[in-house]
């Protein structure tokens, strides 16, 4: 018996069961999910429907994260640090799990920001403790690799506020 994405295995709306129409069939196969970890780089190609290939990322170390210095957007790869934030789960946010929209905490050593005190105050603050905070945009399990951007303004209040409500102190 396979992992499959149908909702055959669902019940109704009454509670009842559905009956079985048919097997599975391979069309409807699933995979175990990547569960991409922050460590060393070990990326896995991986052969899907159609003969595409997907870069399956195992663990990761560092990611592509854009910040907005107010006239345009500059990129910079970073080295991730921790998963601080998970939207739709604590357990992501505790094994370290990288996935779309999770905050994680990056090192702003590769950020040279100029006008960083007239941007944001908070920010200058964060770089000058040597992080920032980052959300992922990106799909790591089926991209391999990490791209996101920097949390700055009401987004960054609103992810600080979040943390401030739990355990881990925010900047």
């Amino acid at each position: 018996m396979g992992i499959t994405r149908c909702g055959r295995h669902k019940r109704k709306k009454s509670g009842g069961t559905r009956n079985q129409m048919q097997k599975k069939r391979k069309n409807m196969m699933g995979r175990q999910p990547s569960n991409t970890k922050i460590g060393a780089e070990r990326i896995k190609a991986l052969r899907c429907r159609g003969s595409n290939i997907k870069q399956r990322a195992l663990r990761l170390n560092e990611g592509l994260f854009a910040f907005y210095d107010g006239s345009e957007y500059v990129s910079n790869t970073c080295k991730i640090e921790q998963v601080i934030y998970h939207p739709s789960s604590n357990e992501l946010m505790r094994t370290n799990t990288l996935t779309k929209s999770a905050v994680v905490k990056i090192s702003a050593e590769n950020f040279s920001v100029e006008k960083l005190g007239d941007i944001d105050r908070v920010l200058n603050v964060m770089k000058s403790r040597g992080f920032f905070y980052g959300i992922v945009t990106s799909r790591p399990g089926q991209e391999g690799k990490v791209v996101g951007h920097v949390l700055q303004g009401e987004e960054l209040e609103f992810y600080q506020n979040k943390l401030k409500k739990g355990r881990i102190e925010a900047a």
